[in-house]
């Protein structure tokens, strides 16, 4: 499977965060670990670690801190303020994805720079979240409305001095594939190995995101 090095997390938007931890424990098997609320932005979160074969039956040790995140609107805030970060989600999606660069601003800048007409970040955001058991995670990332080449284009992401949320001891499950789909797979993969992000694009007629992962319980295609 072809995923960067500095692969961190999918985002996979949902309806309603209960309804779609519950269909994830009937169909992995596993029930995800509440993550905890976006303060003022309306979501909440659980998590699954994901784990990646090597290819010889091996995790592989390249891509061990990585997690899947679903998302979903948080019952305790106002319906209004995950509007736009949900808009148009009617079933499990997956929705963006995130790499950790080791130099975040070094990217930024460069692909505010970029010759690449399609390349676009967006802006910088700080971000909290305030996990269970009460310790507080302080990240930055990129966030760009709407997506770009429809959530294909990666956002970066870094945790500064937070600890990584694969890191918890959390059920986990592993990731069997992870793709794209794009009406222009050159431009889309011309993008993506400019920020050093490359993963599978196949030619379809939309811009979307794809991935089957895998639990004891069975397969869960996206």
């Amino acid at each position: 499977m072809l995923l960067p090095p500095n692969f961190d997390h999918l985002v996979i938007a949902v309806p309603n965060l209960a309804e779609s931890v519950e269909q994830c424990h009937n169909i992995l098997g596993v029930e995800p670990l509440p993550g905890g609320a976006h303060s003022g932005l309306g979501t909440a979160n659980a998590l699954l670690g994901l784990a990646v074969d090597d290819g010889h039956g091996e995790a592989d040790d390249q891509h061990r801190d990585i997690y899947l995140e679903i998302l979903g609107p948080d019952p305790e805030q106002d319906p209004a303020l995950a509007a736009s970060r949900l808009a148009g989600i009617t079933q499990a999606t997956v929705q963006r994805w995130a790499i950790h660069p080791v130099d975040f601003d070094g990217l930024v800048t460069s692909a505010e720079r970029s010759i690449e007409a399609h390349i676009d970040l967006g802006e910088v955001h700080d971000m909290t979240r305030r996990t269970p058991d009460g310790t507080l995670l302080e990240w930055r990332l990129t966030r760009r409305t709407p997506l770009a080449l429809g959530g294909i284009q990666p956002f970066l992401i870094d945790w500064k001095d937070s600890p990584h949320p694969a890191r918890q001891t959390m059920p986990t499950v592993e990731l069997e594939r992870f793709w794209a789909t794009s009406p222009d797979v050159d431009t889309t993969s011309r993008v993506l190995r400019s920020l050093g992000a490359t993963i599978e694009v196949e030619a379809g007629d939309t811009e979307s995101l794809h991935a089957t992962v895998k639990g004891p319980g069975g397969s869960w295609t996206i």
